[in-house]
């Protein structure tokens, strides 16, 4: 469906849920192009943004892209500490749009960018130091109070996909089993294999467990005024050790730095500050830590194998770029397998 077919499609789908109310229509719908597993819309409606998510019919980052889910995790942090967007409403028939959907407010304000890379240019980039560092706290701040959620009174149990198994072994095979769907899409990534096999081994025992954002970084985060008002993108959320959203954080800005050659951005926290902040902030210990710091990459490093596959399909890189295996997260991934050998 094209911009105004969507448009009109949304506007009369509004006007059925409240008959009675005087709708307006759908204004400036526009693909953003942000995500590759939910096709993401922006729009607006009366006085406010709109953002419209799609569950993909075509190539996705993950074999189970699953839009109710997200929903329904964003549903159960409404009014909560975590700063998430307000919610419209969520169709899970496909017959309106094509796919299953839902619609959330837009919030307003800036997201570091990532290409180019926040090392390099754009208004993070440009920020003072201590603006930089205050905007990075405030990220942190907000994966410690994800941590913080008591999952349990905010129903979010059903996050974790075995509750017989400790959630990490759980993760474990869900990640192995998508990368061999990920090789049967593309070619073989031995080195995700051994990196499994590796992790499989070295699992740390007796861990705690939290609400895992899943994919904490800053070019998640929507910031006002050096706050966060939004942190966005729960396609991964999970219940895991609280500190996997830590190593994902650090991994993630070490991937768009040291992963491409680029040094790191001047001012920013270094690991060392960054750990002992967020261990303050959520009052609690970086405990496996290191292991967690190899799953992340191994994570990123199959996020990337599918993204450059999915941009290979659609004439954004050449073949020979070989976007799927040179990436940052194989770079982490591969620092990591010469030092422990795997």
């Amino acid at each position: 469906m094209d911009s105004p077919a969507i448009a009109n499609a949304l506007t009369d789908w509004l006007r059925s849920r409240q008959p009675a109310t005087k709708h307006p229509s759908v204004q400036n719908l526009r693909e953003s192009g942000a995500g590759y597993s939910n096709i993401t819309w922006i729009g607006d409606y009366a006085s406010s943004g709109i953002v419209l998510r799609l569950e993909s019919r075509q190539s996705s980052v993950y074999p189970d892209a699953d839009i109710v889910r997200q929903y329904r995790v964003l549903e159960r942090l409404q009014d909560s500490a975590v700063p998430v967007p307000r919610l419209l409403g969520l169709e899970a028939d496909a017959e309106v749009l094509g796919a299953p959907f839902y619609l959330m407010e837009r919030v307003h304000g800036q997201v570091p960018n990532e290409n180019p890379l926040y090392h390099q240019a754009g208004w993070f980039h440009d920020l003072p130091v201590a603006e930089r560092r205050r905007h990075w706290y405030a990220g942190l701040d907000a994966v410690a109070v994800i941590a913080r959620v008591d999952y349990r009174e905010r129903g979010l149990e059903f996050l974790r996909r075995d509750p017989s198994r400790p959630p990490l072994e759980s993760q474990l095979e869900y990640y192995r089993d998508a990368v061999g769907w990920a090789e049967r899409l593309g070619r073989p990534y031995p080195h995700l294999r051994s990196a499994f096999d590796w992790l499989w081994r070295h699992q740390p025992q007796g861990e705690s467990m939290a609400l895992s954002w899943g994919d904490a970084k800053l070019g998640n985060c929507v910031f006002r005024e050096g706050r966060v008002v939004a942190a966005l993108d729960w396609e991964q959320a999970t219940l895991a050790n609280p500190v996997d959203d830590l190593a994902w954080w650090l991994m993630l800005d070490e991937s768009l730095s040291d992963g491409y050659g680029v040094p790191r951005l001047a001012g920013l926290p270094s690991r060392a500050e960054s750990i002992a902040y967020w261990e303050r902030a959520s009052g609690l210990r970086a405990r496996d830590l290191p292991y967690y710091d190899v799953y992340a990459a191994w994570r990123m490093a199959y996020v990337m194998a599918r993204i450059g596959t999915i941009f290979l399909e659609r004439g954004w890189v050449k073949p020979q770029d070989e976007m799927d295996v040179r990436n940052g997260g194989a770079t982490l991934l591969a620092l990591h397998a010469e030092r422990l050998g795997f």
